[in-house]
């Protein structure tokens, strides 16, 4: 069986368009990419790391993951911006551990960022998940270059949410959650919000069926690239959201299997 390599890797990204300076979002499965020339994970995560950061150059450009701990919500356990771990796959714990990454402080939606644009993306605390101001907002001000590895991004695309918040869509609402977090040698309880869904409505996310097609309508462009036995994928965050947003303002529940039959929100 055939084993993919680092060469074969940095060629991949650099097919996709990744070049120096651009702002990466990397949402990962490497799983799905088969085996790799080594059997050891910290050399696979290494490799993945080292082919992005010689392609766009960490001095121009910057490589960011989803940090997220949503395992924290609803519990006692502290949110710990330099100890908690991301729950966002192994490649992004790699990356958030490494010298000079930065991380935003939110206790389950938090990024990690690493290169000329970290403390741009990072620094901005914002109580908020979505919305003005907060990562998702930042990296679309930078136009970032959304990577996905192993999976198409109709199945990655976290975006999505901070879209839906702009768009308002009616079936997800802003939620407080009063959480404990490491503040110096302190552990203070502090409000955080969440944009999250109407549990009664049973509503079911699928980018495949409207967004996508709406996005490949207006002429942008998902490249797609082989790597092992899967692909990569990458697109634009900044047409991501003009699309999408243009879709959401003609059908607010585009991102949908279906209209919810049941309207909690409905007077």
């Amino acid at each position: 069986m055939k084993k993919y390599n680092l060469l074969e890797i940095k060629k991949a990204y650099k097919k996709l368009g990744i070049k120096k300076g651009m702002t990466v979002v990397v949402k990962t499965d490497i799983r799905f990419l088969g085996p790799y020339k080594s059997n050891n994970q910290n050399e696979i995560l290494n490799d993945h790391f080292k082919a992005l950061s010689d392609l766009i150059d960490l001095e121009k450009g910057t490589i960011v993951v989803s940090a997220a701990s949503t395992s924290l919500c609803n519990t006692d356990i502290p949110f710990d911006l330099n100890k908690t771990k991301s729950e966002m796959g192994s490649l992004t714990e790699y990356i958030r551990n490494k010298k000079g990454t930065k991380r935003s402080f939110h206790p389950f939606n938090s990024y990690a960022a690493i290169g000329k644009n970290s403390s741009f993306i990072c620094d901005y605390f914002n109580r908020h998940s979505v919305g003005p101001n907060t990562p998702e907002a930042r990296l679309i001000d930078l136009d970032a270059k959304y990577l996905s590895i192993g999976l198409h991004p109709k199945e990655t695309s976290t975006i999505i949410h901070h879209i839906e918040k702009t768009a308002g869509v009616p079936y997800r609402y802003i939620k407080e959650f009063t959480h404990p977090v490491v503040r110096g040698n302190k552990i203070i309880k502090e409000p955080f919000y969440l944009n999250v869904r109407y549990r009664k409505s049973n509503v079911k996310m699928d980018l495949g069926r409207k967004v996508y097609p709406h996005f490949k309508k207006n002429g942008y462009i998902v490249t797609s690239e082989k790597l092992g036995r899967g692909r990569v994928y990458l697109f634009s965050s900044r047409e991501f959201y003009k699309s999408t947003l243009d879709l959401l303002e003609k059908d607010l529940y585009a991102c949908l299997t279906n209209v919810p039959k049941i309207k909690p929100y409905k007077i």
